[in-house]
């Protein structure tokens, strides 16, 4: 790492008591293995009703690097990192589980990879080829899988694991993107926003590690800080805001493909007709077709024209869609350029000001 270089590491921490000083005191030798590095640690308590606040205020008396936010209430954790966002220093922030179910030696291999591959996100994954999971429950591990494996086809990143909070940002992209979600949706806009604003997104393997106390504790559900339901439709509304379109062509076609049969169908058995009619003339054998047809077949018919009329429509609709998302991406793209441009030009007024005035 360059000298003179600032990193952030971040921990959104609730109710986390029972390891949340083992965790500071982990991450901090870890970041002292390389001296040249100027760091800080944010820890944002986000409304524990358990001893995790008094903790995190011995642990900052002790060490100056160490940094702790409160929240009045727990409003999640997507707001907990927001909130470290808009007071981080750091060149190079990473973000981390409270009770580290990653190592810590993640945030220098994270780091070390932004700078190598000349990426803008870099993600800690269990998923990707060479990551592996150990003592996470079957029931959340295979709901993880499927989640993340859903959200890798609607995105526009190939990525094995969208929802991991272990990451690491250039400065960049936290200066560059608004954000606003308050829940762990916040990770999966992140990568959306990213996707919008052109930049690389990498993964590197990484291991899942539950404790085993952690790992006893949900399997006899006395914890369960990631409901089911809850987790399943985030995962299916998030891929829904991603590609909306995707859903809309896949339902499309189901509609157009049945209607294409039941129409080839009714062509197929309108050329019976019309050769066995066409002895008794041209016209005769259209029209004694035509009426056998319709009254032979009237359901198929009646449905072949709705199928292939809604289907056409919805697909036609969803082209249109399709357009008019790639005018909001580059919309959304220069108006947040725009709007931080205009940030940092007032910061730089306002700096000048003062400087004139003293």
């Amino acid at each position: 790492m360059p000298e003179h270089v600032q990193l952030t590491i971040i921990l959104a921490v609730y109710n986390e008591a029972h390891v949340i000083e083992n965790s500071v005191q982990h991450i901090v030798a870890e970041v002292l293995s390389r001296p040249e590095v100027t760091w800080e640690l944010i820890c944002v308590n986000d409304g524990s009703t358990d001893q995790t606040g008094a903790i995190l205020n011995r642990l900052a008396l002790e060490n100056s690097k160490l940094r702790v936010l409160h929240h009045r209430r727990n409003f999640g954790q997507g707001r907990a990192l927001r909130t470290a966002f808009d007071v981080c220093h750091g060149d190079f922030i990473v973000t981390l589980d409270a009770d580290l179910s990653y190592s810590p030696q993640y945030i220098y291999r994270m780091v070390d990879t932004l700078q190598e591959k000349k990426a803008e996100i870099v993600l800690a994954s269990p998923y990707t080829k060479g990551g592996k999971v150990r003592n996470v429950p079957f029931h959340r591990s295979f709901l993880s899988r499927v989640g993340n494996a859903y959200l890798a086809r609607m995105s526009m990143y190939p990525i094995a694991t969208s929802t991991c909070v272990v990451r690491a940002y250039q400065r960049e992209v936290i200066d560059n993107i608004t954000f606003t979600s308050d829940g762990m949706e916040l990770l999966l806009k992140i990568l959306m926003k990213a996707s919008m604003m052109g930049y690389r997104v990498i993964e590197i393997p990484a291991t899942l590690d539950w404790a085993v106390e952690k790992s006893s504790e949900v399997n006899t559900g006395r914890v369960s800080k990631m409901r089911i339901m809850r987790t399943i439709r985030l995962y299916l509304q998030s891929g829904w805001l991603q590609r909306p379109a995707y859903f809309l062509i896949l339902f499309s076609f189901l509609l157009i493909l049945p209607g294409l049969y039941m129409a080839f169908a009714i062509v197929l058995r309108y050329a019976l007709l019309f050769s066995k009619y066409i002895p008794l003339g041209l016209f005769t054998a259209i029209s004694d077709s035509l009426r056998e047809l319709v009254l032979t077949y009237p359901q198929s018919i009646v449905f072949a024209v709705v199928f292939l009329t809604i289907g056409l429509q919805i697909l036609a609709f969803t082209l249109i869609l399709l357009q008019n998302k790639l005018s909001f991406d580059e919309l959304y793209r220069l108006q947040e350029l725009n709007f931080h441009k205009t940030q940092r030009e007032l910061m730089l007024f306002i700096h000048q000001k003062r400087k004139e005035k003293d």
